[in-house]
């Protein structure tokens, strides 16, 4: 027998995989259409929940068997061997398609993300990183779903050094239940303590502290109705296992329902909810596993369930970057001809990768990738992980040499006159305001193209300059702290600097609509415009006697994602509107309008180059090249500006 069938295992549990089944969909659905499970989401609880539930029962079992040892090492071999074959074979997959479909300021991204998920600090990457604003306005990481993965990998490393302690330290196996459940309480604690409702979740959602008390609440349950020496009594077992049998199938439904609104809930199960529907999840757990049948057994074990379940791993690595890459830019067509697309590519490679690489390494160890050169195989395999790691590094370089994916309503170029700059006759200090745009053109400024020109920024990145709550999607979309920190301290930077010119970048998001004191403010009406007009007063106010002007909003065609925001950004209608109203004001303070929307969008649609190179980097940002070009026409307007003269 090889050394992959040797190490301890459970017996099979259809149920358990009919459970997973469920938890997959929901994830899948959420992705694809949003709106056909807003609470999706939770899926990922399921699965959390699952996993420190079977991990403490097999770890336990191994304890017995084995006279009260755990042999680690075959326990991270036989994880190894489960997670990362198919792993592999999709970020190989994500590499090649962020080469073609990826544009150019976010393949770098990829490429970290790629390393990240290796090494499986996917999560932290994202807690620490932009992926949240990148996420909504340019293009998500086709490896955001990788957050969950590294969470539980994490788990697999420590849990069990942690687990060998306690039944070294422990006399009574009972009272490891009650360890573990403390355990699970005081992450349970962490995560409602550093929640704050309205503000941006993903330290909390992302964080592994936060997020192991799922994790702890399968494996205190699993722990309770382990077996062994010292372990709880068999009665108590045989009492809560039958009351859980009876009371699985509501408790399933109950579970299930939350798909549907677990994002209204968001900020209650953030809070503390989360426990009890993790107990819940265990009630389903214990039912599935129990050796007396129950009807929620016979459900879950239901062949079709049974047989997602079954591949529903390469389903989770699968679905979201063929969501990514497969967006309403890249194919074209009606909604739900494309989420179609998608599931039915999603559920092709899962069978294809569980079929040819999954099922086999896992019985019969690395030679089983390639059955007939069993040396080969080895090679491949132990090869896999440096070639990734050397591929996500040459990421950038190679795909620079690939022209970027033109995007659907881009209809060409904008045409700049090249004309010789005429610097001033003294330096002007000129603050860009605003968020990541008006960053990205400070970027890409070259001073020794404009040497009478000094410019700062008082920027964050995708702050929402409007302190009035967002609504859409159905609800109040989540702010950041660090944005409402930029909104109190912006008009004291410019304070403390004095630039000659201050210009105020008129954000994307403000074609959303808004919440104030509970009603919803929609986009367009006259209390909207006067949201609109408070803001500006307020900025053009903190400018104090910098010379103050106003950068109107551009055309972009970004993918969607379902995403009713990003609909409206790439809606020309909700653009025009927005700047008319912006104008409207600004003829009435007589403040001067930088009108980039006439250069980069003649016509009233999007153009993706200017003077023959890519317009943005990732479909609204400056490129290094395009920046300098753009500079050109805007650095004499900030020079009129300075004199107090119109820039038209």
């Amino acid at each position: 027998m090889s050394r992959a069938t040797q190490h301890a295992s459970l017996p099979y549990r259809p149920a358990i995989d009919g459970l997973r089944a469920l938890a997959v969909v929901s994830v899948i659905a959420y992705h694809v259409y949003p709106r056909s499970a807003p609470g999706g989401w939770f899926g990922v609880d399921i699965f959390f929940v699952i996993s420190g539930f079977l991990i403490t029962s097999l770890l336990l079992a191994q304890y017995r068997g084995n006279r009260g040892r755990i042999d680690l090492v075959d326990f991270w071999l036989a994880r190894a061997r489960r997670l990362l074959p198919a792993l592999f074979v999709v970020l190989a997959a994500v590499l090649v398609a962020a080469t073609f479909l990826t544009l150019p300021g976010r393949r770098g991204s990829v490429a970290g993300d790629v390393l990240a998920t290796i090494f499986y600090v996917a999560n932290w990457r994202f807690v620490l990183g932009d992926e949240a604003y990148f996420g909504q306005v340019a293009s998500p990481s086709p490896l955001r779903h990788a957050w969950s993965l590294a969470v539980e990998e994490q788990f697999y490393i420590v849990y069990p050094l942690l687990l060998v302690v306690l039944l070294a330290l422990l006399r009574r196996r009972a009272t490891l239940t009650w360890v573990l459940a403390g355990l699970a309480a005081a992450s349970a604690l962490l995560m409602a303590v550093l929640h704050h409702p309205g503000l941006d979740p993903s330290r909390v959602y992302y964080g592994t502290d936060t997020r192991a008390h799922q994790l702890l609440v399968g494996a205190a349950v699993g722990a309770f109705v382990s077996g062994g020496p010292g372990s709880v009594s068999r009665d108590l077992v045989r009492t809560v296992d039958l009351w859980c049998r009876r009371l699985a199938m509501p408790a399933l439904l109950v579970v299930v329902s939350a798909f549907w609104w677990a994002d209204r809930a968001q900020s209650a199960i953030l809070e503390g909810l989360a426990v009890p529907l993790s107990l819940l999840i265990t009630v389903v757990l214990v039912a599935a596993t129990s050796p007396a049948s129950s009807i929620t057994q016979r459900v879950l074990a239901l062949e079709p369930l049974r047989r997602i379940g079954m591949i529903s791993y390469g389903l989770y690595l699968w679905h979201w970057p063929i969501v990514v890459f497969l967006n309403d830019q890249v194919l074209p067509v009606p909604t739900a001809a494309r989420v179609a697309v998608q599931v039915l590519l999603t559920v092709l490679l899962s069978w294809l990768s569980y079929r040819f690489v999954e099922r086999p390494v896992r019985r019969e160890g690395m030679t089983a990738l390639i059955p007939r050169l069993p040396r080969m195989s080895r090679v491949v395999c132990w090869a896999s992980a440096p070639l990734l790691v050397v591929g996500a590094l040459a990421l950038p370089a190679a795909a620079s040499r690939v022209a970027p994916s033109t995007p659907v309503g881009a209809t060409g170029e904008v045409d700049l006159p090249k004309t010789t700059y005429q610097p001033g006759g003294r330096m002007t200090r000129v603050t860009l305001v605003g968020n990541s745009i008006p960053l990205s053109l400070a970027t890409n400024f070259r001073s020794s193209a404009h040497p009478d020109l000094q410019v700062d920024t008082v920027t964050d990145v995708g702050c929402d300059p409007l302190d009035v709550p967002r609504y859409s999607d159905g609800k109040v979309q989540d702010d950041s702290q660090s944005c409402r920190d930029w909104r109190a301290s912006w008009p004291r930077a410019i304070a403390d600097e004095q630039p000659d010119v201050v210009v105020y970048f008129v954000s994307q998001s403000l074609v959303t609509d808004r919440q104030v004191d509970g009603k919803v403010v929609d986009f367009g009406s006259p209390a909207w415009v006067d949201l609109i007009e408070a803001n500006l007063d307020q900025a053009r106010e903190s400018a104090g006697e910098s010379h103050f002007a106003l950068m109107n909003l551009a055309c972009h065609s970004m993918p969607t994602f379902n995403s009713e925001e990003i609909e409206r950004i790439n809606d020309p209608e909700y653009v025009r509107t927005l700047n008319s109203t912006v104008t409207a004001w600004a003829e009435k303070h007589d403040v001067p309008v930088i009108d980039q929307y006439s250069l980069l969008c003649a016509g009233d649609e999007m153009h993706d180059t200017i003077n023959g190179v890519p317009l943005y980097e990732d479909s609204i940002h400056f490129t290094s090249e395009s920046g300098p070009i753009f500079w050109r026409w805007l650095a004499p307007q900030v020079q009129a500006i300075a004199r107090g003269e119109d820039p038209s």
